[in-house]
């Protein structure tokens, strides 16, 4: 499945999915945060290191 809006285009809604309900979990982190936790999810390239405290305390993230 393609979610198009103008020019985004995503082709996994599954982490879309899965970021939008991090993001309604900690909306204070942010959605892209929380996607970006996602797709390094999908890709299996965790922890993902940041520098962002809040992300850092989610499953899968590291902070550095």
């Amino acid at each position: 499945m393609v979610i198009e809006h103008r020019d985004l285009t995503l082709e996994d809604s599954d982490t879309v999915t899965a970021a939008l309900v991090e993001f309604r979990r900690h909306p204070a982190l942010g959605f892209a945060n929380c996607l970006i936790l996602e797709v390094a999810r999908k890709a299996d390239h965790l922890p993902l290191g940041t520098f962002d405290r809040p992300l850092g305390r989610l499953a899968g993230a590291q902070r550095l």
